[in-house]
């Protein structure tokens, strides 16, 4: 085996969705860490953009769950976490032009609103919700969208996370032309106050909500590798309210992560950690109308096994290298391991051991530049599921038969 470490419970209630799918698996550790997910319904005419979100259209789509701490109830310290009126939650559909959001944002304290000037900062001044794409799951030139309460937006696209020494490419930062310069062209907005009033100290708090078009076309954008989505398709996304300049931070799916360090799964106040977000599937027709599949909004993935990524073992131990590795090289002057039985003690035995076996043999394997600053990470599933990552957290998928585009559901 790669190494012994203590191990506790691996998805604390509400943070992450039970195995339930057949026989027991050595792959039931990977899947107890799935993320959230939920199935968009296919949207049979455009919404109008307008910013009500008790229209027609969304009334039969339903509510997600209500965010939580970023860290997630395991780690978030009880009073970070919040209350009934500082509910949020979001809605999704989609067509062939369009991924559809609504949320709706609850609370009983001042909701700051002053940001006028498209592509400002939101986060750092004003109450703002935030969307996060990354249609192939390469943790590379992901998409996110920020909004205040009266409709300034903030679009930018980051080439790999900040931590693995990415940056910002918009066009608060850049003109057209330059190189850092990054634009939506297609996208549609709107917000509305729906209870209270803005930049109100001496109120009882507002609530808001936002109604967004996110274009396919943005979205796939900028070097992004993949194509339209199809029915069955899955994108990683993950959904921020930031509120007091980030001191509060509440989202859908809980940023948690291995940390070779602990020793366990931690929930991170990061949301700039892509594998930790969750999915949305697109689906077919709402259930009630020709063709629909009965499924719909956010699901239990143990009730809905194939609704599933089948690629989440391997990506989810190429994750535990890339931590490990991370952690090695702080403890060794910056230079990565060359072969996985050194990271022994700093990954998780129970997510790489299913890809390991006893005579010897990996299907994990290192590939280290001469000056031992660079890596990339090979894991092979027993299927023929190759996934790659790199030393930027640059993942590749490549599926048996050779296909890269994003994953589908075994649907």
């Amino acid at each position: 085996m790669v190494g012994d470490v203590v191990h506790p419970p691996s998805a604390p209630p509400g943070t992450g969705t039970a195995v339930g799918c057949g026989s027991p698996s050595p792959f039931d550790p990977h899947w107890s860490l799935y993320p959230r997910t939920y199935v968009a319904p296919y949207a049979p005419e455009p919404l109008a953009i307008d910013g009500d979100i008790d229209k027609a259209a969304w009334k039969s789509v339903p509510w997600s769950l209500p965010f939580d701490e970023i860290r997630g109830p395991y780690d978030a310290p009880p009073s970070t976490r919040p209350t009934p009126s500082q509910r949020t939650r979001m809605k999704m559909a989609w067509d062939e032009h369009f991924l559809y959001v609504c949320a709706l944002i609850e609370s009983d304290f001042e909701v700051v609103a002053e940001f006028t000037e498209r592509n400002s900062p939101i986060f750092q001044k004003d109450s703002d919700f935030e969307v996060f794409l990354d249609p192939t799951g390469s943790c590379a030139r992901y998409k996110e969208l920020e909004l205040n309460a009266i409709d300034t937006v903030w679009n930018l696209m980051i080439d790999v996370p900040y931590q693995d020494g990415g940056g910002e490419y918009s066009a608060r930062i850049a003109k057209p032309g330059e190189e850092r310069y990054y634009e939506v062209t297609a996208q549609k907005t709107a917000a509305r106050v729906v209870r209270g009033k803005l930049n109100d100290p001496t109120g009882g708090g507002a609530t808001w909500a936002v109604e967004l078009a996110l274009a396919h076309s943005d979205t796939l954008s900028s070097g992004t590798r993949g194509s339209v989505p199809k029915k069955g398709d899955l994108w990683r996304i993950n959904f921020s309210r930031v509120e007091r300049r980030g001191d509060v931070n509440w989202t859908w799916q809980p940023q948690r992560i291995w940390d070779a360090e602990l020793k366990r799964v931690a929930g991170k106040v990061n949301m700039h950690l892509p594998d930790a977000w969750g999915y949305v599937a697109f689906g077919g027709p709402e259930a009630s109308g020709e063709g629909g599949s009965g499924v719909q909004g956010e699901i239990s993935v143990k009730g809905e096994c194939e609704l599933r990524d089948p690629t989440w073992p391997e990506r989810l131990a190429a994750a535990n290298v890339y931590y490990a590795q991370r952690r090695f090289a702080e403890l060794n002057g910056g230079s990565y391991a060359a072969y996985v039985f050194q990271l022994s003690g700093l990954v998780d035995p129970n997510i790489l051991g299913p890809f390991i076996n006893s005579g010897g043999n990996t299907g994990v394997e290192v590939q280290l530049s001469d000056d031992k600053k660079h890596y990339t990470a090979t894991v092979v599933g027993p299927g023929g599921v190759k996934v790659t990552i790199t030393d930027k957290r640059l993942t590749t998928i490549i599926a048996k038969g050779g296909g890269r585009d994003g994953p589908k559901t075994s649907r």
